[in-house]
């Protein structure tokens, strides 16, 4: 709610304070450029996620891979069109989109038999898990053969 507040105050500010049209189009942009340097900079806490937990369970892929392909399109948008404040952060976005879609290949199981924290109890299976306090069936049910 904080960043939409200050983006309408900034909007606001802008139109009325600011009479040269140049001056208000750098002020945009530099709200822009903040906003997308802290857009990609934010799944390096997923990014060290993956690397303690060595699970990509943390980092989706298409999240990955659809952030390198947005950037890579506007970093180059940016450097043929030569407006460098619309490409800086892109130059830092493609390495960063680059370095996710790296450790999700090193880190990601090609047929990984369940996900890791889920047990079928159904089937017997044997955990470490606590045993839940309330359960839903007595334990004269849970005794009987079927």
């Amino acid at each position: 709610m904080a960043p939409v507040i200050m983006f309408c105050i900034a909007m606001i500010t802008s139109s009325i304070a600011m009479e040269d049209q140049n001056l208000r189009g750098v002020m945009v942009g530099s709200f822009g450029f903040v906003a997308s340097i802290a857009l990609y900079g934010s799944p390096l806490v997923a990014m060290k996620l993956v690397i303690q937990t060595s699970s990509v369970e943390y980092m989706p892929f298409f999240l990955s891979f659809f952030s390198f392909l947005t950037s890579s399109l506007w970093m180059a948008y940016g450097l043929l069109s030569l407006d460098f404040l619309l490409a800086s952060p892109n130059l830092l976005g493609v390495p960063l989109g680059v370095l996710q879609l790296v450790l999700y290949c090193l880190y990601c199981k090609e047929n990984p038999d369940k996900e890791p924290y889920k047990v079928d109890l159904e089937n017997g299976e044997n955990t470490n898990l606590i045993t839940p306090l309330i359960s839903d069936t007595p334990d004269d049910v849970k005794n009987e053969k079927v």
